[in-house]
């Protein structure tokens, strides 16, 4: 399953204020493996998506549209499987930052120069 489907769960869940305990136990399941269920570890049928919308009191669609949404931050650093993975990322977005500000930086320089010229 995927972290993007979990977290959507989590997140009605927690909005309508019910604990992972009651959940467990009207899916039929323990504690443990919901909370594994919402972290995306372990894969999730049809039956249980539609008995959770049942329960929540929203539509199917709601919970697996999570998985067609762009990806987010947080969601691809989750779903990377090392910690080698998550430092290589991590650099590589430091880096590009360093770009973004030295080019933003000489916008501004530009942009405040061309102020004197005129």
């Amino acid at each position: 399953m995927s972290y993007a489907i979990g977290s959507r769960i989590k997140e009605m869940r927690t909005n309508h204020r019910i604990s992972q305990e009651q959940m467990a136990e009207v899916l039929n399941t323990t504690r443990q493996r919901y909370s594994r269920l919402e972290n995306g570890q372990v894969d999730i049928s049809f039956v249980l998506i539609k008995k959770i919308a049942d329960y929540l009191g929203v539509s199917i669609a709601e919970i697996t549209s999570a998985e067609q949404e762009d990806k987010e931050l947080v969601t691809f650093f989750r779903e990377k499987n090392t910690g080698e993975d998550i430092v290589n990322s991590v650099a590589k977005i430091e880096e590009i930052l360093r770009v973004f500000h030295a080019h933003e930086k000489m916008y501004y320089q530009m942009k405040a120069r061309d102020v004197y010229v005129d």
